[in-house]
């Protein structure tokens, strides 16, 4: 096995309640990586008793993102962007690699975010997964857990709504990595350490690849 790159960066993608955050500390744990969970710090900069916050030189609406938020839609898209691109940027400055669960979440993202990750890390230290469950097991998945933070989110409507966000503005991601063969599936409907040692296998793969065409 390959000595794994502690600057390195992985993404993981997928639809609510698939695993993203539990495979994203496992790997943080197993590599050192810092776990940036774009959900944690869209609600920890909501908690600010600001009416506004500024980022990138644009101010944020604070009450109107956390309706969204609270309602199971995207919050503004250059919001949560911004957020991630800054705390990207944090990182790197540390000389440290990342792990993402949930973002790149939309085509924005993706357009901002990914070419910052790039030139800061390099795309052979570049890594992006989708943990695949049906939208079947998304419904059995979240009904099942009640978180204590948001509790109004694990209710049927708002888990059909966010379905439907992912649909609109996640999917295309994964569609349009999945045509430029950056993405790789990992069955998502199977015990929690099933998932990690396939993502592990996945991540072995790819580094014999590199390596072998590094000796070329």
């Amino acid at each position: 096995m390959k000595v794994f790159k502690k600057f390195s960066a992985i993404i993981i993608l997928g639809r609510p309640g698939s695993g993203k955050d539990t495979q994203a500390n496992l790997l943080a744990d197993r590599f050192g990586l810092i776990h940036i969970i774009s959900s944690k710090m869209i609600e920890e900069t909501l908690k600010t008793p600001k009416k506004t916050v500024k980022l990138e030189n644009k101010l944020y609406d604070i009450e109107r993102e956390r309706h969204h938020l609270r309602s199971g839609a995207l919050v503004n898209l250059n919001f949560v962007a911004a957020l991630v691109k800054d705390k990207i940027k944090k990182v790197a400055r540390q000389g440290k690699g990342f792990i993402t669960s949930g973002s790149l979440r939309s085509l924005t993202e993706m357009k901002t975010d990914l070419p910052l990750i790039e030139s800061l890390y390099g795309r052979d230290n570049m890594y992006i997964f989708h943990i695949k469950i049906s939208p079947e097991e998304v419904y059995v998945r979240n009904l099942k857990r009640h978180r204590k933070d948001l509790p109004e989110l694990d209710t049927k409507k708002i888990i059909e709504k966010r379905l439907r966000t992912f649909n609109k503005y996640t999917w295309p991601v994964i569609k349009l990595l999945k045509k430029q063969k950056r993405i790789i599936d990992i069955n998502g409907e199977q015990k929690v350490m099933s998932i990690h040692r396939d993502i592990m296998a996945a991540l072995n793969k790819t580094w014999l690849s590199q390596s072998k065409a590094k000796k070329k």
